[in-house]
Formats: structure tokens, C-alpha cells, sequence
């Protein structure tokens, strides 16, 4: 089948940069707003980034308008019912996305696939409460959207082979590079990274290295573009709190559990680049290691 138009659930940074990306291969989207709060608002954001990229000579004018005349934002899910795609972004609770899908079923037509873009949860358990079970699937971007060439398609219990097959082209077509992956917990580069940055934490925590000594030594001894602290408060803490909780439920195995300074982290607010302190502290130009995670001197 032939994705033509598209409907994205949710406008916050995963969205808005699977909707650019999307809308910058030529296809229409409507990016529905899943919280309360101003439509201009989400709309600003898209155009603003776009208008940096103008302004870095990476994009010309004409190409900013086209993208964002692509995009149609609206308040109400019942405005992709057109959609031939429809891609859910919303907060990373299971609850949540099962009662999305429900109601998607109700607006969509049967032939349209429902797809989850989430990093850790099942797809499977989501499939289970829809009725044509073989159109749903996960396909998962990463973060930030526009930049990261890699998508996850998975391929839950009871997905179609033509629903993958449909997935693995749109992929291509809006320049990303697909892996098709089983539906496990984390799939495949969550399930890896996730028990690095947690095992960085530990070496933290045993007095191995320092914040800056563990990144500087993966960065230049194993050529990783990020260290695990720097990547941990890229991804935010509670995200990667929320990824090693939900890894850990599924393969109940000590590696995989959350280390007591990043439950900390996230119970005080330190959620890395996004609140401005995490690992690091941000408030510095440049960012420094967190003082406040220095061993104490007797």
C-alpha cells in the first residue's frame, strides 16, 4: 500500500520531528496535539526550528514553507481519520497507549496501519486490545528525529507481513534507514544502551571514574560519540529510569535494574539537558560534572 497522508499523535519533540521529517518527503501530515495547550504553540516550535536552518544555509526559504504547509495541526484525533499511517507519540505509560488505540480503531479505516513509536514498551500488549491486530506495529524513531537516520519497525505478535513490508517502504521513502526487529523489551538499541548508561551509574557509584573520566575514556577508547552521562541526560533521566524499569520486568536480571543515583536524580527533578542539570550541570558554560556527585571528603 501507498502511504500518502499521515496522522501523528502527539506534539512534543518526538512528534514534531517525525512530522518534519515525514512532511519533508512530500507527504501530508496531521499532528494532533495530545495535551492541553495553545495548537500556535506547536506549530511555532516546528516553524522556529525550521527557520535555524534557513538561517545555517541548510535549508532555503521555499523548502521551510513547503514543510509547513504540509503540516496540518489540530486538537481533535478524530482528524486522521483520512490518514493512511497513523503514528502514536504520546507519554510512555501502557495504559495510555492502549486506550489511544481503542479509540483509533473507531476513527480510522481498516486498512490504515496503527503504529507505536515507543522505545521500550510492548507493541504486543497494545496489539491486544485492537480488533484488525495484523495493521498494528511499532516504528520507532530516535531522537532528534531530523538528524538520526535509524527506525525500528516492529513486528509484534500478530503484525501482517504487508504491514511491515508497508512500514519498511514509508521508512525509505522519508529517508531513514529501517532494521526490522521482534517485539522484545527495548528492541534492539534501547536493550543495549540501556544497561551501559546503567552500568556507567555503578562505576560512578563503586568509585571507578569520575562523570568526565568514564565519558572521556568510552568517547576516545571505544570511539562512542557520547559518553554514558552525556548520552543518559541527552536521552533525560526518567526516560532512561522509565526504560531500565520496564527492561528489568521483562528479564528480572540485576543489570538491567536502576542504580540508586539515577532513582535520586529523577526524585529531585535532575533530569539532564531538559531541566538543566543532570549528570552535568548545564547552568555552566561549558557544562560541568554535577558537584553534587562527588564523593564527600572526610
Amino acid at each position: 500500500m501507498e502511504i500518502k497522508k499521515v496522522g501523528i499523535i502527539g506534539t512534543g519533540t518526538m512528534g514534531l520531528g517525525v512530522a518534519q521529517v515525514i512532511a519533508t518527503a512530500g507527504i501530508d501530515v496531521v499532528a494532533v496535539k495530545a495535551t492541553p495547550g495553545s495548537l500556535d504553540r506547536a506549530r511555532n516550535t516546528l516553524v522556529t526550528g525550521l527557520a535555524k536552518l534557513v538561517e545555517r544555509g541548510k535549508m532555503d526559504e521555499g523548502t521551510k514553507n513547503s514543510i509547513v504547509d504540509r503540516v496540518t495541526f489540530s486538537a481533535s484525533e478524530q482528524d486522521v481519520a483520512p490518514c493512511d499511517l497513523v503514528i502514536e507519540s504520546v507519554i510512555e505509560d501502557i495504559t495510555t497507549k492502549k486506550a489511544l488505540f481503542q479509540r483509533l480503531e473507531q476513527i480510522v479505516a481498516k486498512e490504515c496501519i496503527l503504529a507505536t513509536n515507543t522505545s521500550t514498551l510492548s507493541v504486543t500488549e497494545m496489539m491486544a486490545v485492537c480488533t484488525e491486530r495484523v495493521r498494528v506495529a511499532g516504528l520507532h524513531f530516535f531522537n532528534p528525529v531530523p538528524v538520526m537516520r535509524l527506525i525500528e519497525v516492529i513486528h509484534a505478535f500478530e503484525t501482517s507481513s504487508k504491514t511491515v513490508t508497508a512500514l519498511m517502504e514509508f521508512s525509505r521513502k522519508v529517508g531513514k534507514d529501517p532494521v526490522l526487529v521482534q517485539d522484545t523489551t527495548g528492541f534492539i538499541v534501547n536493550r543495549l544502551l540501556t544497561p551501559y548508561m546503567l552500568e556507567a551509574v555503578r562505576l560512578l557509584e563503586h568509585g571507578t571514574g569520575t562523570i568526565d573520566a568514564i565519558d572521556h575514556a568510552l568517547m576516545t577508547g571505544a570511539s562512542m560519540p557520547m559518553g554514558p552521562f552525556s548520552l543518559a541526560d541527552y536521552i533525560g533521566l526518567d526516560v532512561v529510569l522509565a526504560m531500565s524499569n520496564n527492561i528489568y520486568q521483562d528479564v528480572r536480571q540485576q543489570y538491567c535494574s536502576a542504580p540508586h543515583t539515577l532513582i535520586r536524580l529523577v526524585q529531585l527533578g535532575y533530569l539532564g539537558r531538559k531541566t538543566n542539570k543532570g549528570f552535568y550541570d548545564y547552568s555552566k558554560k561549558p557544562a560541568i560534572p554535577n558537584p553534587q556527585l562527588r564523593h564527600p571528603v572526610a
